[in-house]
């Protein structure tokens, strides 16, 4: 028992000694290192938003999150990013035609990566969709000061499609499950 209860304490330790840097670093951080949203820059973004386009509804929800990072082979870091889950519904919203609201955290489509301050102040996310053969990146900004509307604007990068695509090699167009731009709207 007194050795579970000393890992557990030296676990602690460990864990309350990383070092925190602010959510706006753009430098190499320590192996452990925890990027963090101190002053809540994330918080206006985050909950129900919806907006319209092409005869569509899109509902989007952020949320803010703790997530690994570990793309950088044996320099693993934490950050706070947005996620983001999404459903999109006929303009009536009787028929859903995308919706990926119930997949896990670590599983979305959605995944923030950072916030750039030229020439606005706009906070950058990628996308990808490998059910649809999408990827992209997403930029979202507050276009009022109560912070109740986001202007959004997808940029698809999808360039190549592979033999595992589900798409590949078929007459019709890849789908279109997100719009190139759109005004959302806080619910």
């Amino acid at each position: 028992m007194k050795r579970i209860l000393l890992i557990i304490m030296l676990h602690a330790i460990v864990l309350s000694c990383a070092q925190i840097y602010p959510i706006s670093t753009n430098q190499d951080v320590p192996i452990n290192a925890y990027i963090k949203d101190i002053n809540n820059e994330l918080l206006p973004y985050e909950g129900i938003w919806k907006g319209t386009w092409d005869n569509k509804v899109l509902y989007i929800t952020f949320k803010r999150i703790k997530k690994l990072q570990d793309h950088r082979p044996n320099h693993p870091y934490y950050k706070d990013v947005l996620i983001a889950k999404f459903k999109v519904l006929t303009s009536d919203e009787v028929w859903t035609i995308y919706d990926n609201t119930t997949v896990a955290d670590d599983n979305t489509k959605i995944e923030g990566t950072r916030f750039f301050t030229m020439p606005i102040l706009r906070y950058s996310l990628i996308y990808i969709d490998p059910e649809i053969c999408r990827d992209g990146t997403i930029r979202i900004n507050f276009i009022n000061t109560a912070q109740t509307q986001l202007n959004w604007k997808y940029i698809d990068t999808t360039d190549m499609l592979t033999s595992d695509c589900p798409h590949y090699n078929t007459p019709d167009p890849l789908p279109q499950a997100l719009p190139a731009e759109i005004i959302l709207t806080r619910q």
